[in-house]
């Protein structure tokens, strides 16, 4: 019984602060994002950097409106932007089942979900799905990206290998065991280089379903005067913020 009230006070206070921030006396805009390099970097207390932070800032300077960014899980940031009005979030991935629950106010950086393989892979070519289902897959398991596979028909005993880890798909990979690891480009960069095989693998079919782009949003319930002038920007400043090839330039130099 006592850590049940112990988990109502802790949800309660944990309510209570979320309301003071959505009405913060110094008119202070409360953006939320997680730690999702080299999109959004956190940087140490108070510090966040990356292409997609730098995006946002960009947007809400040029609205004159003042602003404070926190870094929390992204469990976390989601249910707060959720239930709070007049909170922000980024980098968020615009799908259709999200599409009423948010105003959308400004394209950032796009998530890509890929099929990799070895440079020196000259014998694979791929143009669609079903050219895919001749060479052997591997996945990490849990994923969207496995879920997809299966429902696209590939299947364990034929062109799909589920492992616990992209790392694990990874070494695959690089012996040979597979011909190709599927999974979005940021997870696979992040392999690639831990492993030591820098500039090795090359994507050789992007997955058009599960790739997303990835939004400025706004809690449905914020007011209409900050989204409008939001969007003004965003129109404004468009050209200037070269969106696209900062996005891609940072996921290179990683």
């Amino acid at each position: 019984m006592q850590q049940f009230w112990r988990r109502i006070t802790l949800c309660c206070c944990f309510l209570f602060s979320t309301n003071l921030l959505a009405n913060d006396p110094t008119g202070k805009a409360h953006i939320y994002t997680e730690d999702f390099p080299p999109y959004q970097k956190f940087m140490g207390p108070g510090k966040i950097g990356g292409v997609a932070t730098e995006l946002v800032k960009s947007l809400f300077e040029h609205s004159k409106i003042d602003y404070k960014i926190h870094v929390l899980p992204w469990f976390r940031t989601n249910h707060i932007v959720t239930h709070t009005p007049n909170t922000f979030i980024y980098s968020l991935a615009r799908t259709k089942e999200r599409e009423k629950l948010y105003h959308w106010i400004a394209p950032l950086c796009q998530i890509n979900v890929s099929f990799y393989k070895l440079k020196a892979r000259k014998d694979i070519e791929i143009n669609n799905i079903e050219d895919v289902k001749q060479y052997i897959v591997a996945v990490a398991s849990g994923q969207p990206t496995e879920q997809h596979l299966i429902e696209q028909g590939f299947s364990q005993d034929d062109n799909l290998v589920i492992l616990a880890s992209h790392q694990q798909g990874g070494l695959m990979l690089n012996k040979a065991r597979v011909d190709l690891l599927f999974g979005a480009d940021l997870f696979i960069k992040n392999v690639e280089r831990s492993l030591g095989r820098t500039d090795e693998w090359e994507r050789a079919y992007i997955s058009t379903h599960l790739s997303k782009r990835m939004y400025l949003a706004a809690n449905i319930e914020t007011d209409e005067t900050l989204i409008s002038r939001l969007r003004k920007s965003y129109s404004v400043l468009s050209n200037k913020l070269k969106t696209n090839s900062r996005c891609e330039q940072a996921l290179t130099k990683q």
